[in-house]
């Protein structure tokens, strides 16, 4: 009986489930997640960071943020430039191809998301679904 499940058994099939959806809609709109992505969607909500920053957000050692950035750099998907803050130090930014990449794959992974509501949902399960989204905010 629902009732009488607790928040903790409530919250470990919370995350189980989000974990498998966002793994469903990566793998079947092919956008699967990288260190690299990572730290493009980093740098999205946060607009610019230095190395040291997004090794830090990330769980990463500089090193290894530096070899990311490197190759994005190469790939013209990030820039540096001087941080506002402290004219001696750099912070990294996106370029705009690299935010014309994110905002394409998270429209590709909406419409997806939208096809399968289509699909499989009825009326009542999209209304609760909407509740469900509701009570998602507010754990935010």
């Amino acid at each position: 009986m629902i009732s009488q499940i607790n928040s903790q058994q409530q919250a470990e099939a919370l995350r189980q489930i989000i974990s498998a959806l966002v793994r469903n809609v990566r793998i079947a709109t092919a956008t699967v997640r990288t260190s690299q992505y990572e730290t493009l969607d980093l740098l999205d909500s946060h607009q610019a960071l230095s190395i040291a920053d997004l090794a830090r957000l990330r769980g990463v050692k500089h090193q290894s943020m530096r070899l990311v950035i490197n190759e994005l750099e190469l790939q013209g998907l990030v820039l540096r430039q001087k941080s506002e803050q402290d004219a001696r130090a750099q912070v990294i930014v996106l370029s705009d191809q690299a935010r014309e990449q994110l905002a394409a794959a998270r429209q590709q992974r909406a419409a997806w998301l939208a096809q399968r509501i289509d699909e499989a949902l009825d009326e009542q399960a999209r209304d609760d679904l909407q509740k469900g989204i509701a009570a998602l905010r507010k754990l935010l």
